[in-house]
């Protein structure tokens, strides 16, 4: 049946103009949120990672690692709200800008041509954020000389005496969990090690912080800021539980700092300000 214009009642094709109008401009307003919504979204920084810390898993048998419901670590979900993880397992695929900052968690031996390719990556470029322990407390459900257990000592040493630095572990210490006062933040660090010049080294790459926790090394185009501890990213170490974890609080700033160093290497910031902030 086809309606006859000059039939209809001028309040109906009245009402009818209304309704196009409206429908039409909710097309448009639907439209528009969608678009809004999309161009909202927010593209994360890359971040690499490499280490042998059950950061992105769970420790334990096969049926425990193949677990849906088992979450990463506080500490890998409080990297990942702000950037995007890519795991590290070697480093054919570095090359300058992708990713812009890469992180060592207490890695694996590397053998010779990859701490080459790694300092060649650094000097065009790569920023480095590297944690090396010279004696890790982070405990593990695997026996000593497991492989599958995290490294008891860091084994990029080659790499640090080729930058003019060694890492050492004070013996002197008899605290075997430290706080450190760095800026405004307390850092709680577990058997904590010291960076040291390398002695008759002519070498003069890196800065130490006046407490020894912290090395910046300017390395050609690059730059790697090395951190005298890898026990300060295990969670139960700054993680709040009860009535402050239910406010959002850590009761330590090990992450915050750990993700200002992020940002620090990866916005360019100074040099000088990093090594002056801690003491």
């Amino acid at each position: 049946m086809i309606l006859n214009r000059k039939v209809l009642d001028p309040a109906i094709r009245k009402r009818l103009a209304v309704g196009a109008l409206l429908v039409s401009a909710l097309l448009i307003f639907l439209t528009a949120v969608s678009y809004m919504r999309e161009s909202t979204i927010v593209v994360k920084p890359k971040i690499g990672l490499m280490t042998t810390l059950p950061l992105s898993w769970a420790e334990g048998n096969l049926t425990a690692a193949l677990d849906p419901n088992i979450k990463p670590s506080a500490t890998y979900e409080r990297l990942a709200q702000r950037y995007e993880i890519d795991l590290v397992d070697n480093l054919d695929g570095l090359k300058p800008g992708s990713p812009k900052v890469l992180i060592l968690a207490q890695v694996r031996a590397l053998a010779p041509a990859e701490l080459v390719q790694l300092d060649n990556w650094v000097r065009r470029g790569g920023r480095l954020l590297v944690f090396a322990d010279p004696a890790l407390a982070w405990e593990s459900s695997y026996p000593l000389g497991d492989k599958r257990r995290p490294l008891f000592t860091s084994l990029l040493s080659p790499l640090f005496l080729h930058w003019g630095i060694e890492l050492v572990l004070p013996m002197d210490n008899t605290k075997a969990t430290e706080t450190r006062k760095i800026g405004k933040l307390s850092v709680r660090m577990p058997t904590p090690g010291a960076w040291q010049k390398r002695p008759n080294s002519e070498a003069a790459l890196c800065s130490i912080t006046p407490d020894y926790i912290l090395a910046d090394c300017k390395l050609g185009k690059g730059r790697a800021i090395l951190v005298a501890d890898a026990d300060m990213l295990d969670e139960t170490q700054w993680q709040a539980t009860g009535v402050r974890a239910l406010m959002g609080d850590d009761d330590f700033g090990n992450m915050d700092w750990a993700l200002s160093l992020i940002e620090r290497l990866r916005l360019g910031e100074s040099h000088r300000d990093i090594v002056g902030e801690s003491g």
